[in-house]
């Protein structure tokens, strides 16, 4: 059959008048491979042969604007082509395409996102290794990039962490503020005896909040409890907060 028309569509498609009136649509890249704008002529049996073929290149074509947005690993672009109905051997063809042309690499994806969030974010190097693995990363590949989170690095980033809590926490006694710096920081993924190390150098003046909070507990208990019921309702509160009387 002959092709009448060529009628290119927006999203990288073209759309194929033949002489019998149907029409079928196929990407641009795989019409040039098949010399279509040339020969101008094509038969059922190529009809069917590049309507399947195409839909690799479909695919290919949207996982490559979905890549172009940030970069992807082959775990979220899998789930990415399987979200849109894509099957899984077009999946398996993109994949090797995208690899083989340099669009995909795990390897450097996970070196990519190790050092923006080591620069961007507080997150310690157990937090970062736990989503990468989650990604189904090479667990070889994320061992080996990840020590680039030595423990300087990890040291500094506890101490200004520990610096940063210390001010948000300045109602409590010590004993309650070192726990919930303790407590952040392991959510945060950062090596448990590397954090009890940096906070047993840590010492914390409470006297101050000590003084506050026995003012303010004396004038709200003081309405209901007197004597040595006040002084133990007073020090059990404190105890609560952190305060060691």
């Amino acid at each position: 059959m002959e092709i009448v028309k060529f009628i290119k569509q927006r999203n990288g498609e073209y759309k194929l008048v033949l002489e019998n009136d149907e029409v079928i649509s196929l990407h641009e890249d795989l019409i040039l491979k098949s010399e279509l704008l040339l020969k101008r002529k094509i038969s059922s049996e190529e009809i069917k042969k590049l309507l399947e073929e195409n839909k690799d290149y479909i695919a290919y074509s949207k996982a490559l604007k979905y890549i172009g947005i940030k970069m992807r690993n082959e775990s979220e672009v899998r789930s990415y082509l399987l979200k849109l109905g894509v099957s899984s051997k077009v999946i398996d063809d993109v994949v090797t395409r995208l690899r083989s042309n340099g669009y995909l690499n795990d390897r450097e994806y996970a070196k990519a996102y190790i050092n923006d969030r080591i620069s961007l974010s507080n997150d310690g190097p157990y937090k970062i290794i736990k989503h990468l693995s989650t990604l189904n990363i090479n667990k070889e590949d994320i061992n080996d990039l990840i020590k680039i989170f030595d423990i300087n690095t990890q040291r500094e980033k506890i101490n200004k962490l520990i610096n940063k809590y210390l001010k948000a926490n300045n109602n409590n006694g010590s004993y309650l503020i070192k726990q919930k710096i303790h407590y952040n920081l392991v959510n945060l993924g950062y090596d448990r005896d590397l954090i009890i190390e940096e906070l047993s150098k840590l010492d914390i003046d409470d006297s101050e909040n000590l003084k506050k909070e026995y003012d303010k507990l004396y004038k709200k208990l003081s309405k209901k409890y007197s004597g040595s019921e006040l002084e133990y309702k007073i020090k059990q509160k404190l105890f609560q907060k952190g305060f060691r009387v």
